[in-house]
């Protein structure tokens, strides 16, 4: 039989019992104080601050005022904020025209394209800048969207929402112009008459 007792403990690794009042009290860490700078004030161009004013004007939020101008949230905010250097002109335009009309020209647009099937909306676009349509390419180069979106709306797998459609019209009618002007020029050239400046 053995007899042999547990090891003792030595006594220095024995740990007195420490009461919660006699410990220093931990305080959570701190963060150290830091001074706030004041928000810097931007000045807004006169045509940036018609912007914004427009906007609070019509009661509508960012996300609805930019919808009605056929544009994105991102790109409205950096026009609002001054962040975009200028604004384009359509845009101006398209947010004078909803102040004068109260968005009107909204309920306008969609009165135009209700009950059109997306396929006779392109064909309309198509013949407006002399495209066939069948030309995928050169019609969604045109319209300013990707190949693959626009076979998806011949195909009515896809529509686009209404601020988008008023986004392509415009598209349409800055092609229609461009085009116009480098038709004119070619016949200039063709003619032999000296390119006017």
């Amino acid at each position: 039989m053995n007899n042999q007792h547990p090891p003792e403990t030595p006594a220095a690794l024995l740990l007195p019992c420490v009461k919660e009042s006699d410990s220093p009290a931990l305080l959570p860490p701190r963060l150290p104080d830091i001074e706030k700078k004041p928000a810097v004030k931007r000045s807004l161009s006169p045509e940036h601050q018609e912007l914004v004013d427009i906007r609070l004007r019509l009661g509508l939020s960012q996300a609805q005022f930019a919808e009605e101008l056929g544009i994105g949230v991102p790109r409205l905010s950096s026009y609002e904020y001054g962040r975009a250097g200028s604004i384009p002109e359509w845009v101006m335009t398209a947010a004078r025209e909803l102040a004068a009309n109260n968005g009107e020209a909204q309920e306008s647009n969609r009165k135009k394209y209700e009950g059109l099937e997306m396929p006779v909306i392109l064909a309309g676009w198509a013949k407006a800048l002399g495209v066939p349509y069948e030309d995928n390419g050169q019609l969604a180069a045109l319209l300013g969207t990707s190949v693959s979106t626009l076979t998806r709306w011949k195909n009515k797998l896809t529509r686009p929402s209404l601020h988008s459609l008023a986004f392509h019209e415009h598209m349409v009618d800055q092609a229609k112009q461009k085009l116009a002007k480098q038709k004119a020029c070619i016949e200039e050239l063709a003619g032999g008459k000296p390119k006017r400046r």
